[in-house]
């Protein structure tokens, strides 16, 4: 498409955002607000930057700065009225002139020209509705400063300073009809899912199949919230929940209305109003463990609604409930997993007989494959690691590629450590091969590899452009139960005059870049259980756990995600509160332990860190926080979890369990850990010492080779005496 046509778009989708905008006429009667539902397709979407994972402020600064945001889409679905509002601030201690631009997939749409101290430098950015088939709107943000008009002056403005909030809005509305695949469906659900469950107490398989599911979502870098359909006499929050005026007059609807933080359900019919709230209400799922006895419960619902819908309104509201309500009292029937409109919106259905299946496939290795409204998934699993290399370019991110770089570029790929930890093999070496073009100067370009933001190794790349292997070694204190690599390029932008226009020289990463396994022991620590359990595993959770969900789910969901589990090769078993487990495989158990081993948490909230001949620390009075552990017994390991005190922590926020055995949680995404086994660090140091083996070990090889000296001079003394012994007895 031309600059001009997208130009155009852009400006269609500007005009779009004021009439979206607009009030549209409220139905005013019942039966004209079951019809809008009825016709109603739109689902709009909102998140901010620091649901997409921006904790900090972004900021820029200097003579120049750019930063690039990838904002999630539905794949290949056409939008409406997008648009992004950055928020932010500048100061600018500089003089000289300082501008902003602001682009959209490489398309510049806006421009500022700053020239005050400090200021708002907000933005408000549309977006054309183009389908992006990867998934992702590329937002650019570039920041300039020439302090002086000549040219050879020094040009770096470090107090020139532009922040963007994390609390910068995107937003974008798309028809729920072109979310026609399972693959669609996940690239639309929003950075917070809802995941539905037929109640509080679960049976089961549906408890299985919805942990085994939130798992895969967490993994997928989703936050989830499980939701129960509430019984009668059970509490929601309807904090923020609008009940259209029109709807009022009927008794459920009122209800709710009149209802606040903590309303209790009084009678069936407030449920089926729950359910019809069209995307507002509590209710509203993106993701339904489809059970028989939710099926039950909605068409149960519905139906004492429908017998307080006046008879004047009961055949708008009929077709309001074939159009929206169907799938959801229907279900999935033998398919795996489906997608379906209800209430106006995409949801996945997922069978609880298949959850291991459907959390495979929903893996990053299979998920572009659900390319169907309704599948039967029969197998979905990670393919295994047969040999010692893994190209980087099979692994999650786009590693192999060529890139233009002025000052500086990076390349990065993901992936989780048990998808190549088979038969104890880890990944030893990253292996990467580049090839550089030198800059006008005939200066070389520096490649530096980090492993997990770990800086590994770093070179000067030859001149002559030729391709070049670069090899760094992974020490096992890097590794993590999910990984990044990242390739960084710098370069001294080169001016042969100082007015000379910097100039981009091409770099590559050549796609035969890749990790070398090998064989490693990492003992009993997190980083070692993920290697574990990313293969068949045990989880064990207690039997009234079951009936504590959807808030037990939440714990096992996170401590499943942080530890590595995989979810399609997890065997859940349940067991009686108290009892000792028996794990056959590498395992996670909740509030239990096998015979023989003592959780850190004991009864009454004790936080105990072991020692020898005395505990290190027995501590009491904790609340809203865990310890996880891991332990050895049976030869399997294993990881524990178990509360401090009489409140679980809310783990909602992402967190990772990287080093030693034991960790605390607080739910506030920080991880207190420890190393029992090596708590002064002196096994990593020993591990983690960078020189080769032979100086490493440099003063038994001297002794070696001086032990070797003294016997040789020995024996050739000896031969001498023996000759001169002969000798003389020969005369």
């Amino acid at each position: 498409m031309t600059q001009t046509g997208r130009h155009f778009l852009l400006s269609l989708a500007t005009a779009s955002l004021l009439v979206a905008a607009s009030p549209a006429r409220a139905a005013d009667t019942a039966a004209a607000q079951f019809g809008e539902w009825a016709g109603d397709n739109v689902v709009t979407r909102q998140m901010t930057l620091r649901d997409l994972g921006f904790r900090q402020p972004l900021t820029l600064s200097g003579q120049e700065d750019k930063r690039e945001i990838y904002l999630p889409v539905p794949v290949g679905v056409p939008t409406h009225g997008a648009q992004l509002q950055l928020d932010g601030r500048y100061v600018r201690g500089h003089t000289g002139r300082t501008s902003g631009l602001w682009s959209v997939d490489g398309d510049p749409v806006a421009a500022r020209s700053i020239t005050d101290a400090q200021g708002d430098a907000s933005q408000l950015l549309g977006i054309d509705g183009l389908p992006r088939d990867n998934g992702f709107v590329r937002v650019g943000v570039g920041w300039w400063s020439v302090v002086s008009d000549y040219r050879c002056a020094d040009q770096s403005a470090p107090a020139n300073v532009l922040r963007l909030s994390p609390d910068s809005r995107f937003s974008y509305r798309f028809d729920s009809r072109e979310v026609d695949t399972v693959a669609k469906a996940w690239g639309a659900l929003p950075p917070r899912v809802r995941l539905l469950v037929d109640g509080k107490a679960l049976q089961a398989p549906v408890y299985d199949a919805a942990w085994r599911i939130g798992t895969a979502l967490r993994n997928g870098g989703k936050r989830v919230d499980v939701v129960a359909m509430p019984a009668v006499g059970g509490s929601v929050d309807l904090d923020g929940v609008a009940v259209p005026a029109s709807l009022r007059g009927i008794p459920a609807y009122a209800a709710l209305a009149g209802g606040g933080r903590d309303h209790r359900i009084a009678d069936l019919a407030e449920v089926g109003a729950l359910l019809s709230l069209h995307g507002d209400g509590p209710l509203a799922a993106d993701v339904v463990i489809d059970s028989e006895p939710l099926r039950a419960a909605v068409r149960a619902a519905l139906d004492a609604l429908a017998a307080q819908i006046a008879s004047a309104d009961s055949d708008a509201f009929a077709a309001w409930r074939a159009a929206s309500m169907s799938s959801l009292e229907k279900g999935t029937g033998e398919s795996s997993v489906g997608v379906a409109p209800v209430a106006g919106r995409p949801t996945l259905l997922v069978n609880p007989a298949a959850g291991a299946e459907v959390a495979g496939l929903l893996g990053e290795q299979w998920r572009s494959y659900a390319l169907g409204r309704s599948l039967q998934v029969e197998q979905a699993n990670t393919p295994p690691v047969s040999e010692d290399s893994v190209l980087l370019s099979r692994l999650g991110g786009s590693m192999a590629g060529t890139l233009e770089i002025i000052a500086r570029g990076d390349r990065t790929a993901t992936f989780e450590l048990g998808a190549l930890s088979a038969d104890g093999r880890l990944p030893e070496q990253v292996v990467i091969d580049v090839s550089a073009a030198p800059n006008a100067a005939g200066q070389g370009a520096v490649a530096t590899i980090y492993f997990n933001d770990f800086l590994l190794g770093a070179r000067v790349l030859n001149t002559d452009g030729k391709p070049q292997r670069l090899v760094a070694r992974v020490p096992a204190y890097v590794l993590a139960a999910r990984n990044e690599v990242r390739v960084s390029f710098l370069r001294q932008p080169a001016r042969p005059y100082c007015h000379d226009p910097a100039t981009a020289f091409p770099v590559s990463i050549l796609p035969s870049s890749h990790l070398k396994l090998a064989k490693r022991d990492l003992g009993n620590s997190f980083v070692a259980a993920a290697s574990r359990l990313a293969h068949t595993n045990d989880v064990f959770v207690p039997k009234d756990w079951l009936q504590q969900a959807p808030a037990s789910l939440s714990t096992v969901i996170a401590i499943a995600s942080a530890t590595g589990v995989s979810p399609q090769a997890a065997r859940m078993q349940v067991a009686e509160a108290g009892a000792a487990i028996k794990p056959e495989h590498p395992y996670v158990a909740f509030a239990l332990a096998p015979s023989g081993v003592t959780p850190a948490a004991l009864d009454g909230g004790h936080l105990v860190v072991a020692g020898k001949p005395q505990p290190l620390l027995d501590l009491a009075g904790l609340d809203h926080a865990a310890v996880v552990q891991v332990v050895s017994a049976g030869g399997h390991t294993g990881v524990l979890y178990n509360t401090l005190g009489s409140s679980a922590p809310s783990l909602d926020e992402p967190f990772r369990l990287l080093r030693g055995d034991l960790a605390v949680l607080d739910g506030s995404g920080r991880v207190s850990d420890f190393d029992s086994q090596d708590p002064y660090g002196a096994r990593m140091a020993a591990e983690g010492d960078p020189q080769p083996w032979w100086r490493q070990h440099m003063v038994w090889l001297l002794l070696l080779v001086g032990v070797v000296v003294f016997m040789l001079l020995a024996a050739r003394v000896a031969q001498v005496r023996r000759r001169r012994a002969a000798a003389s007895q020969g005369h």
